[in-house]
């Protein structure tokens, strides 16, 4: 009997060790679905928080000019509770319309992104090929045959971007280029140029502004600027159409970025949304006094 009896509890012993293994499998399961779950309630607070924002922020577009928020670039520091959150407003006025843009303005931004004119030169007119309405290629363009030779499942679309973001499919784009490019351009302008009063710097130098012009321009443009010297490049007073929203939403250690554009008017209307990371946490830029109007 006792060789059975050693033999039964080798087996009870297999049994309990396969048994744990098994509840201890369990139990890792259960508490990586508990961290899952608590992440992504964690997340949906955190971007409730930046759409309220964002709405906000159209509110305050609505307002007389005297408590307006300004569409400069600037920032603005909020407090929601647990969150923190800084919000900046930028017109799309002062920003590339790749909808209209000529090749020399696609040209330079693409050039100062890259360093490289031959490839600034090819995606420019590959940006052209995307956005016209017919098969001719444009020189060092892009027609439908080079993407497909490209193994890409798709063509150009032969008709205006509806997004800024569709950009990032033209062929020769690279996820790390399209993330430099975004912050410079929109399709909501309609202008072939700029409004310099309302762009931003990074706008302004990437159209080939003297670094010193461009920022002795900005800080007095709202006095008696000189307008900075960008050849070939148009500038109009056209702005307030459509207001970029840039949302960074803190809570301790986490984060979350979201943006938006929006028509302010007595019916807000939202053009665009998206979740891509800014290029620059807005908690490094300075925040605007309630009082700074100026």
């Amino acid at each position: 009997m006792r060789p059975q009896t050693g033999v039964a509890l080798v087996i009870v012993l297999w049994v309990v060790a396969i048994l744990s293994l098994m509840a201890a499998s369990f139990g890792l399961g259960v508490r990586r679905e508990a961290y899952f779950m608590r992440h992504l309630a964690e997340t949906g607070q955190l971007r409730a928080a930046a759409e309220a924002a964002i709405h906000y922020a159209a509110f305050m577009l609505t307002l007389p000019e005297e408590l307006r928020w300004r569409a400069d670039g600037s920032v603005y520091a909020l407090k929601l509770d647990e969150f923190d959150l800084r919000i900046q407003l930028a017109d799309e006025a002062g920003k590339i319309d790749l909808n209209r843009a000529d090749e020399g303005m696609l040209r330079a931004v693409l050039t100062h992104l890259t360093q490289e004119e031959a490839q600034a030169a090819a995606l420019a007119s590959a940006i052209l090929d995307w956005r016209d309405g017919d098969q001719d290629r444009h020189v060092n363009g892009a027609e439908a045959e080079d993407y497909r030779a490209a193994g890409l499942p798709y063509g150009p679309a032969d008709a205006f971007f509806a997004s800024a973001v569709e950009v990032g499919l033209v062929l020769g784009m690279t996820p790390a280029l399209t993330r430099a490019l975004l912050p410079l351009v929109t399709v909501h302008s309609g202008q072939s140029g700029i409004n310099p009063q309302v762009a931003q710097p990074e706008v302004l130098l990437a159209l080939g502004g003297d670094p010193s012009s461009v920022d002795a321009f900005v800080d007095s443009r709202k006095l008696a600027p000189i307008l900075p010297t960008l050849p070939g490049v148009n500038f109009h007073s056209i702005q307030g159409v459509a207001v970029g929203v840039n949302v960074e939403v803190r809570r301790q250690a986490e984060a979350f970025q979201l943006q938006a554009v929006i028509r302010p008017g007595e019916e807000i209307e939202y053009l665009d949304w998206r979740e891509i990371p800014l290029p620059k946490s807005l908690f490094e830029l300075k925040p605007q006094e309630p009082a700074d109007r100026n």
